[in-house]
């Protein structure tokens, strides 16, 4: 297989795996996109694709900026947490554009993430940004687990160029316990598994460090995906275009 091929099987394999696990295959055939998108580990984007013989299909994008710095379990936690904005598109009534409302927020509790304004507990369950934490027994545990028994799951490649985010996501905060405590009745392996950074797993010296990404680029390209227009700043910008209410992908 090419290093794309790997890649993709592996999002493909975990999708196939979640669908039947978490929505008992309601869900219909995504097309999955890498993008660089400032501060989202990733996203879920209605008939963005359409074919050429008159069909359309749903996006889930992944950044691999985020990822090669993420654990396997923040990575499917994002996988989920998009599908399930995909489920709600399907079979739901979706809120405005990038609000996690009520139905949302209780499919997700269905299937085992609690969601969270601050990733932790104690935080609002709806809201225009949202984090989760994985429920303890839950089913999205269970499924983990059998993701990485039945299909022995691993991510085959990263982003050397790769960060940590800005703001930390659920798995990235062990020391509030809400990590530990939802894996508390796993074997330590697995759990080992699921929490260690990516990073380690391939080793730290493939990675560049953040001294050289700084020193490398002083200026970096955002672009519009829908009307195209750039701009250029340094790295790690928030920006939107007015025009079409998108956030500018860093390049």
């Amino acid at each position: 297989m090419t290093p794309s091929e790997e890649f993709y099987a592996a999002l493909q394999a975990a999708y196939d795996h979640f669908n039947v696990g978490l929505f008992d295959c309601r869900l219909p055939p995504v097309l999955f996109t890498i993008q660089r998108q400032h501060g989202m580990m990733g996203y879920f984007s209605p008939d963005r694709w359409a074919s050429s013989k008159g069909k359309n299909c749903h996006e889930i994008a992944i950044n691999p900026i985020y990822v090669g710095r993420a654990t396997l379990i923040e990575l499917m936690q994002t996988l989920v947490h998009e599908m399930t904005h995909c489920w709600q598109h399907c079979h739901g009534k979706p809120g405005r554009t990038s609000y996690h409302n009520k139905e949302w927020s209780d499919k997700m509790v269905s299937v085992g993430l609690m969601p969270s304004t601050t990733g932790m507990p104690g935080g609002k369950r709806v809201g225009q940004h949202m984090n989760d934490y994985p429920i303890r027994e839950g089913k999205f545990i269970h499924t983990c687990v059998s993701l990485l028994k039945k299909k022995k799951f691993t991510l085959p490649w990263v982003d050397r160029f790769s960060t940590m985010r800005g703001q930390p996501d659920s798995s990235l905060v062990d020391e509030h316990g809400v990590i530990s405590e939802a894996l508390s009745g796993l074997e330590y392996d697995l759990a080992n598994q699921l929490t260690i950074n990516l990073t380690d797993l391939f080793g730290g010296d493939l990675f560049v460090s953040d001294d050289k990404k700084a020193s490398k680029k002083v200026k970096v390209k955002y672009s519009c995906s829908e009307c195209g227009i750039n701009v250029w700043g340094k790295s790690d910008l928030s920006l939107r275009c007015d025009d079409c209410d998108n956030a500018m992908d860093e390049y």
